[in-house]
């Protein structure tokens, strides 16, 4: 299969990925548990995995699961296409009016913010949308938020501006950095989709494990015992 043929096949996944995710979003605000907030892009749809429920974010879910045997509910605010601004113009609107405390916030977003775009535009982009992401403790005391680098694949200079923001920014204002361009370095064959841009299941699990390893060993977090990260 060629990458073209590739590409045809993931952009067919984000209409209907994005309709299941809307249904699982009212089922999830009509439900009863810990609620992860999720903003982000493609990635964060699944887009590239089987089903949207197999990229990170439906993998994450499982997995804290697992870590505290609570049934966490996903209030995921991705859109396909969506860049740091918009997360922050669009997405972060509605997370505020969700009416109900959120426990944990992940925000994963900038692979296109690399194309069509100044290095200026992308320092401005992540200093901003840093600078918005809720502090921990907006809703109660054990809130968290995790920011997530850009993975590794992407250009490298704009990339830089943006994790460079990440790990020094983000930090100060008591955000997690979850690494993934530390997690995303070769080899990684057979962990790319079809389009050969977008993980697939198991490329996305990686995500999950760099996600998960902001929880350090010396704490206790999220209602349970802490994973062993790199175990599945």
């Amino acid at each position: 299969m060629t990458p073209w043929e590739g590409m045809r096949l993931t952009s067919a996944q984000v209409d209907p990925y994005r309709r299941e995710w809307e249904a699982a979003n009212r089922r999830a605000l009509d439900g009863e548990g810990p609620l992860l907030g999720v903003l982000g892009d493609s990635a964060a749809q699944g887009i590239g995995a089987p089903t949207p429920f197999e990229g990170w974010v439906g993998q994450l879910q499982r997995r804290l699961e697992g870590i505290d045997g609570h049934r966490w509910r996903v209030l995921n605010l991705s859109v396909s296409g969506a860049r740091a601004h918009t997360v922050m113009d669009e997405q972060l609107p509605r997370l505020w009016r969700v009416g109900q405390p959120v426990d944990l916030v992940v925000c994963a977003v900038g692979g296109n913010d690399m194309y069509r775009s100044t290095r200026r535009q992308v320092h401005d982009r992540f200093t901003r949308l840093l600078r918005a992401l809720p502090a921990p403790g907006t809703w109660h005391g054990d809130q968290r938020t995790i920011v997530t680098t850009l993975p590794q694949g992407l250009g490298r200079r704009r990339a830089g501006i943006a994790n460079d923001l990440v790990r020094t920014l983000g930090p100060q204002r008591g955000l997690e950095v979850a690494d993934l361009w530390a997690t995303t370095g070769p080899p990684w064959r057979g962990k790319y989709a079809e389009d050969m841009f977008h993980p697939n299941a198991l490329g996305y699990g990686h995500w999950v494990d760099a996600i998960l390893g902001t929880i350090r060993p010396d704490r206790r977090s999220l209602g349970g015992d802490l994973p062993v990260v790199g175990t599945r």
